[in-house]
C-alpha cells in the first residue's frame, strides 16, 4: 500500500477480473481502484502488464492454426519446445538470435532482444485448444489509449507504463521491461555531480527500473495484480515518446 507517512510506494490495483476481447483497460483500473477507495494523483505513474492489454486488443494466437517451418521445427528440436510455439517466435521476431538451452533469444519485431519473442503461454485459459498471448502491436499506442482515458477519468496528469518479463542469455531468470510507455521520458538525462563533486551526466533506463518495481508486486503465477500504481518517483513528462527510444 501506499505510505502515509512518506506519500510514496507501490499499490496494487485489486480485484481486476479475467480480461476478455475489448475490455476497456482503463476503465476497469478506475472502477477497481475506485472501488477500493483509492484516490489517484498527479504524477502517479501506472504500469500495466501486458498481458491484460494483449487480451483485451485480441492479440492472441491458437497453436491449432499455426503450420511450423521446416526451420520452427529445428528449433523445436533443439530447445524440446512446441514446434508451433516456435514458429510463433520466428513470426514475432525481427531474427533469431541465438539458443540458450530451451530458450530462443529473439530480437523481436518492435526491437526488444529476450527469449521468446514476448509469446506468453501462461494464464490463458486453455481448455481445448492452446492458445498463446502476443505483445500489443503497438504498445505505446495501448499505453497512450490508457493514459488518456484514466486522466479523463480520475482528472490526473498519469503516466502508464506497459511492462513484460523478459530473459536474457547473459542472466538466469528474468525480470520485468517496460515495453510501451505514455506521458513519462524514459531515459532522464541530468547534469549532476558525485560525492566528491566532481561532474557527472546520469542516464538511467527510468521507465525498466520502475517495471522491475512493480513486477515484484505483481508476481508471475496466479496473484492476479496486472496493474500496479507507483507513487513518488520523480519523472520527467515526456510527450511524443516511444518505448523505440530507449532501444539501441
Amino acid at each position: 500500500m501506499i505510505s502515509s507517512k512518506f506519500k510514496a510506494g507501490l499499490y496494487a490495483v485489486p480485484n481486476i477480473p479475467l480480461i476478455k476481447a475489448g475490455d476497456d483497460i482503463a476503465q476497469i483500473i478506475y472502477k477497481c481502484a475506485k472501488e477500493d477507495k483509492f484516490g489517484f494523483e498527479n504524477r502517479d505513474i501506472v504500469v500495466v502488464t501486458h498481458k491484460i492489454v494483449s487480451k483485451a486488443e485480441n492479440a492472441c494466437v491458437k497453436l491449432s492454426e499455426i503450420t511450423p517451418s521446416v526451420y520452427a521445427k529445428e528449433l523445436a528440436e533443439k530447445t524440446g519446445r512446441d514446434p508451433r510455439l516456435c514458429q510463433v517466435y520466428v513470426n514475432e521476431s525481427k531474427e533469431i538470435l541465438g539458443i540458450n538451452g530451451r530458450h530462443i533469444v529473439t530480437r523481436h519485431r518492435l526491437g526488444f532482444v529476450g527469449t521468446g519473442a514476448g509469446v506468453d503461454t501462461s494464464n490463458m485459459g486453455i481448455l481445448d485448444e492452446e492458445i498463446v498471448c502476443l505483445l500489443p502491436r503497438d504498445p505505446d499506442a495501448s499505453a497512450r489509449k490508457i493514459r488518456s482515458k484514466l486522466k479523463e477519468l480520475s482528472g490526473k496528469e498519469l503516466a502508464v507504463i506497459i511492462c513484460d518479463t523478459y530473459g536474457n542469455e547473459y542472466r538466469k531468470h528474468s525480470i520485468n521491461f517496460a515495453v510501451g510507455i505514455a506521458g513519462i521520458h524514459p531515459y532522464p538525462i541530468g547534469d549532476t555531480v558525485d560525492l566528491y563533486d566532481r561532474p557527472k551526466k546520469s542516464s538511467t533506463a527510468q521507465v525498466d527500473e520502475i517495471a522491475a518495481a512493480a513486477g515484484m508486486m505483481m508476481g508471475q503465477a496466479n496473484e492476479r495484480i496486472p496493474v500496479v500504481v507507483v507513487r513518488g518517483v520523480e519523472y520527467k513528462v515526456g510527450k511524443d515518446v516511444s518505448i523505440k527510444d530507449i532501444l539501441t
